[in-house]
């Protein structure tokens, strides 16, 4: 049985709903209309993972570069518990998708999975560092330092050396970031001016003058990529020129 085109392995024979072979009808006549797609994506999710296995790895060739695919498909063999499928799909598409709501669902991954390992603290973090090192710089980026300052400080430091290497790793962190043009800089560096009161106020205040410049030109920018980037739909897929007015917005 066919498509228009559109091979079905054996074990999808069967009733197959009007809408799917009606979108599966559009995709043969236009391989990136995503509203036909949209209601594949609806049909797989509510199929096992094993047999929503193949839509996924269409949809992922087709649109490579769309972290909200990657997402679902991720997601879905998360819900399955098919985690080394999952570390598989993360080396895949990591890299080369540089999508915020894709590296949230990576972390979340990581701390629901590795939790129970005596090296979890050390893989958090590196997770967290590897994330920050490839979009750290995106103006979304603020939860995710924030996150990563939560886990640090949640951390259990037993002694002074523990705790004074607690207190270094939190500072580094906030370091780095205040520095990042990002929305809600201004709480970022409200939290840090607090963390460092709370250590040693003359020390405070010789931090705050050492990177209170650098601080001011990040929010400066940070405010200006704001206006840039307004209205954006960063989920948008990477679909060939369409000449419409949404696409024009988004260019």
């Amino acid at each position: 049985m066919a498509l228009m085109g559109t091979e079905i392995p054996p074990e999808e024979v069967g009733y197959i709903p009007d809408k799917v072979v009606k979108a599966e009808r559009r995709i043969t006549a236009s391989p990136y209309d995503t509203e036909a797609w949209s209601v594949l994506i609806r049909d797989a999710q509510m199929k096992k993972i094993e047999d929503a296995r193949r839509l996924y790895e269409r949809l992922v060739a087709q649109f490579p570069s769309a972290g909200k695919y990657w997402k679902i498909y991720i997601e879905h063999e998360m819900k399955s518990k098919n985690f080394e499928k999952v570390e598989k799909l993360f080396q895949r598409c990591l890299i080369k998708v540089l999508s915020i709501d894709l590296w949230k669902t990576y972390l979340n991954y990581i701390k629901e999975t590795k939790g129970s390992l005596p090296s979890y603290r050390e893989k958090m973090a590196q997770a967290y560092d590897f994330a920050l090192d490839k979009i750290g710089m995106d103006i979304m980026s603020y939860p995710i330092w924030c996150d990563y300052i939560n886990f640090l400080k949640s951390v259990e430091a037993v002694g002074s050396y523990a705790e004074n290497q607690r207190i270094t790793a939190v500072r580094k962190v906030y370091q780095r970031g205040v520095v990042n043009p990002m929305l809600n800089i201004e709480i970022f560096w409200k939290e840090y001016c607090n963390f460092e009161n709370a250590i040693n106020p003359l020390i405070a205040r010789k931090m705050q003058e050492d990177k209170g410049r650098d601080y001011q030109n990040a929010r400066r920018v940070g405010k200006e990529y704001e206006v840039v980037t307004k209205g954006l739909n960063r989920n948008m897929p990477s679909v060939p020129p369409q000449n419409t007015p949404d696409e024009s917005k988004q260019v």
